[in-house]
């Protein structure tokens, strides 16, 4: 979500702009690949009582943070899925820990370990359930959603499969552990009470976020100006009442959920400080405050406000 606003709302010029464009190629190939192990899970007929987590994410108690892709807890295992979307042939050096791809091109690129990461979260999840006075196995997997990657020889032993592989792989670990006397509600209410949404971890400043209304038309690359109500694109002529939506829900995203008149003014180009009032309050947003201290709270499901 956040480099999703980002990549609308930074300069094509700005210095970072081709590493944040890829890092949101990497996220939406991440999402994708997600999306595929949710479908194949959906398709999956668990044979005991079970439960899913899916983008599970928390803080540890010495302050670092776990993101979990998928977290499947049975009566008889609590697994981690690790997803990848990477393209190419992948290849594993179990001495280095070294994790990499070898492009069409053959061009040779180093990733991040995912087997360190899933072991990192098996580790936690150990601990917590120890804590917890919970008996039950941790377990990792990481699931490769593409089909056309090839997994090199390299990666033979290693807990790594192709995403159709992962019923098969669910079915041995069900021969393979007994039930316990685990009570996957309770389990359930553990793990609700450690989760939280993390925080982005990158943050940008003001002045290097383009201001304006942006024509979803035109690939946000043109500035809507407003007039009777309505938002006009002057390069393709399209009119939209709703477009300023998806603008504040960028705002909200990338500086805050705190607008002001003149900070509303200054983002969405709005000269007259009467025409951003009634605005204003045909958004209907919260208005807190008092004089010049009245701000309004951005709604987080504001987008859910496009018919």
């Amino acid at each position: 979500m956040y480099l999703e606003a980002l990549v609308s709302r930074l300069q094509t010029n700005d210095e970072e702009f081709t590493s944040i464009q890829e890092a949101y190629y990497r996220v939406q190939a991440g999402i994708a690949g997600e999306l595929k192990m949710q479908r194949t899970l959906a398709d999956y007929h668990f044979p005991g009582p079970y439960k899913i987590f899916y983008n599970f994410e928390c803080v540890n108690e010495k302050g670092f943070s776990h993101q979990i892709d998928a977290l499947i807890i049975t009566t008889r295992f609590l697994l981690v899925v690790e997803v990848k979307q990477i393209s190419g042939t992948l290849f594993y050096k179990p001495a280095f820990h070294e994790f990499a791809r070898q492009t069409e091109e053959g061009i040779i690129e180093n990733f991040p370990n995912p087997f360190d990461q899933a072991y990192r979260h098996q580790l936690f999840l150990s601990h917590l359930l120890s804590r917890w006075g919970i008996q039950l196995p941790v377990l990792y997997i990481v699931v490769n959603a593409n089909i056309r990657t090839k997994l090199d020889s390299s990666l033979n032993g290693s807990p790594i499969i192709h995403l159709s592989g992962l019923p098969k792989f669910l079915e041995k670990l069900y021969e393979n552990y007994d039930e316990t006397t685990v009570v996957l509600d309770q389990l359930e209410s553990e793990l609700l009470a450690i989760s939280c949404r993390l925080p982005v971890r990158r943050k940008i400043e003001r002045y290097r976020i383009r201001n304006g209304v942006h024509c979803k038309k035109c690939d946000f690359q043109h500035v809507m100006s407003y007039h009777h109500g309505l938002w006009i694109c002057p390069h393709c002529g399209v009119k939209s009442k709703e477009a300023i939506f998806l603008a504040l829900h960028q705002y909200r995203v990338l500086i805050g959920d705190r607008i002001t008149n003149r900070e509303l003014r200054a983002f969405v180009g709005i000269d007259c400080k009467a025409v951003a009032s009634k605005l204003l309050k045909r958004l209907n947003f919260e208005q807190f405050g008092k004089g010049r201290g009245v701000y309004y709270l951005i709604p987080e499901d504001v987008l859910e406000r496009i018919r």
